[in-house]
Formats: structure tokens, sequence, C-alpha cells
């Protein structure tokens, strides 16, 4: 939620630097007229660069806010996406020293986990500890 918000956000102020862009180039181009005073280009510059500065912020928690809810969904999970944390070389070494009750899945679990075992019976793929 974070994320999007702040997305939103961004794209907001980003709109009123380009305004606050505009209203320098316009002070500036009254003062050089005489229609105006120095002290209008000044406070111009400085709401510019506050606008400029809670951008740069906003940029920042952007990437803060994604960092956070990758945090949250674990992280990396799109990169495992279809593959095991395990190598099979290391799960076959894990059965031969430890007893792991049913936490690791059977030998015989078809490789795709989409189709239904020539039995028709299904096959648990996540196994919950027997402690």
């Amino acid at each position: 939620m974070g994320f999007l918000r702040t997305q939103e956000q961004t794209g907001f102020i980003s709109e009123s630097v380009e305004q606050y862009k505009r209203s320098e180039e316009l002070s500036l181009i009254q003062y050089s007229e005489g229609l105006t005073t120095y002290q209008r280009v000044i406070d111009s510059q400085r709401y510019l660069t506050e606008q400029q500065d809670a951008f740069a912020s906003a940029t920042g928690s952007v990437g803060i806010n994604l960092i956070a809810l990758y945090k949250a969904l674990g992280g990396g999970w799109e990169l495992r996406l279809g593959k095991d944390f395990v190598s099979e070389q290391t799960k076959e070494e894990m059965r031969q020293r430890t007893d792991w009750g049913n936490l690791l899945p059977p030998e015989d679990l078809p490789e795709d986990r989409e189709e239904q075992p020539p039995t028709g019976q299904a096959v648990k793929v996540f196994y919950k500890p027997d402690f």
C-alpha cells in the first residue's frame, strides 16, 4: 500500500516541480522587465528548491517502500517460482543422514506438480511438521 501511495505522491510532486520551474522563469522575466522586485525571484527559487527536495525524498521513499514490500512477501519469490530451494542431491543426502518425517516430499513425487498422478488421487505438495 505504501509503495503505491508513494508512487502516486511522486507523480504529484513532479508536476509541482514543473509548475515551480515555470513560476521561477516568469518571476525572472518580470524582474528583468522591471515589473517586480528581486525578492519575488528569490522566493520562487526557494519554493522550487523545496519542491525539488520533496521530490527527491519521495523518490527515495518509493525504493524504501518497494524493499519493504519485497520483505513482507518473503523477498525473491519471483526468482524461485517453479524451483526448489534445495537441490535434489542435497535432499537425497538429507534423507540418508536424518529422518525428516514428512517434511521432505517423497522421492516418487511427480515433477510436474500441476498434473494429477495416474491414480487420480491428490498428492500432498506441502507437508506440515509431524512434531
